[in-house]
């Protein structure tokens, strides 16, 4: 589990804008965005490593780099913001069906390897540890490699959860992979959105700084 710290709603800058969409009954919305990822699948693949590892482990730094996204509204109503994420990613089994892996982060792909791999691993035999499902402390991360989608909306366990979900799709000729992202608007902006796109695209684009 993350260590997080609680928000002072009473002196919090967007305590106005948080407790308004709280209002809502829908506070989720759905945004598709597009990045250059062929440098990062060239290097993924020069080294023998995971292209969807190493888009994981990227979109996990471009996310710790957003507070606004790794804040969650805990279940006794607490405000807090994660110091990580992990990420919760379904995973094909031979039966083609999928079990979910839990990756946990770290900051350095060599770091971020060992136990992402093993986490793939493990949920490729099936097994899952339901206790994952008690933790706030990650987003869902899932990847349609034969798909490239122009947009993509999200289910929603509940119109008011806080635990972003993304998925991103297969790469065009041109080296583009598409993300769709839902996110909460209590937490999060426009421009917060934006903040993450330049951070990842630099990411990919500067694949050996991970």
């Amino acid at each position: 589990m993350n260590r997080f710290t609680e928000i002072d709603l009473e002196h919090w800058p967007r305590r106005e804008q948080f407790l308004y969409y709280r209002t809502f009954e829908n506070q989720l919305f759905n945004i598709t965005l597009e990045f250059h990822a062929g440098k990062l699948h060239r290097f993924a693949k020069a080294r023998g490593e995971s292209f969807f590892l190493r888009t994981l482990h990227a979109i996990l730094r471009a996310v710790d780099a957003t507070p606004q996204m790794r804040m969650r509204v805990l279940d006794d109503g607490r405000l807090v913001e994660y110091e990580h994420l992990a990420a919760l990613s379904p995973i094909l089994r031979p039966d083609r069906e999928f079990t979910m892996a839990l990756c946990e982060y770290a900051e350095h792909f060599s770091d971020f390897l060992p136990g992402a791999a093993g986490a793939v691993a493990t949920a490729k035999q099936g097994n899952f540890d339901p206790a994952i499902r008690h933790r706030s402390d990650y987003l869902c991360a899932s990847c349609l490699p034969s798909v490239h989608f122009l947009a993509l909306t999200q289910v929603a366990l509940r119109l008011d959860q806080t635990i972003v979900i993304l998925a991103w799709g297969g790469m065009d000729r041109e080296g583009r992979i598409p993300l769709a992202l839902q996110l909460n608007h209590a937490l999060v902006d426009g421009a917060h959105v934006a903040a993450f796109a330049e951070t990842l695209e630099g990411l990919f684009d500067e694949p050996e700084s991970l």
